[in-house]
């Protein structure tokens, strides 16, 4: 894997359209070795989403893990156009450990829960990914 690349424009387009709001940090994108563990961190608030695409290696291992300081914070998976999750975790840490298919995107969405929502929580996070063999 070599990127987590923030797609902050669909994010803050979501947001919107749903009536939040979505912050995250708003650099472009990090590059990231193969051999270490990397991170990229950010907010969400109300029905704000942040979304990042990854740039991943055929048959590599990747594990993502979400750290929040709210526990109704989620992170799902996503592989390709798929609207279903690969992994979809609740509380702290967040983990998800997937091997990466030859020419696939994968996406990892932050988002809090409906309940959350409804009470107007922000959480802070940070994702960290880790390549396996």
């Amino acid at each position: 894997m070599k990127r987590l690349t923030p797609l902050l424009a669909a994010a803050g387009l979501f947001g919107t359209l749903s009536g939040g709001c979505a912050m995250a940090q708003t650099s472009s994108s990090q590059s990231f070795a193969s051999s270490t563990t990397n991170t990229y961190s950010g907010q969400i608030t109300g029905n704000g989403v942040a979304q990042y695409g990854l740039d991943t290696h055929a048959l590599q291992q990747l594990t993502v893990t979400l750290h929040t300081n709210n526990p109704n914070s989620h992170m799902s998976v996503i592989k390709g156009d798929s609207t279903d999750a690969l992994c979809l975790n609740q509380a702290s840490p967040h983990s998800c450990t997937f091997r990466v298919e030859s020419d696939t995107a994968y996406r990892v969405r932050v988002f809090l829960t409906r309940e959350a929502v409804q009470r107007g929580e922000s959480a802070r996070f940070t994702i960290s990914l880790e390549p396996g063999n």
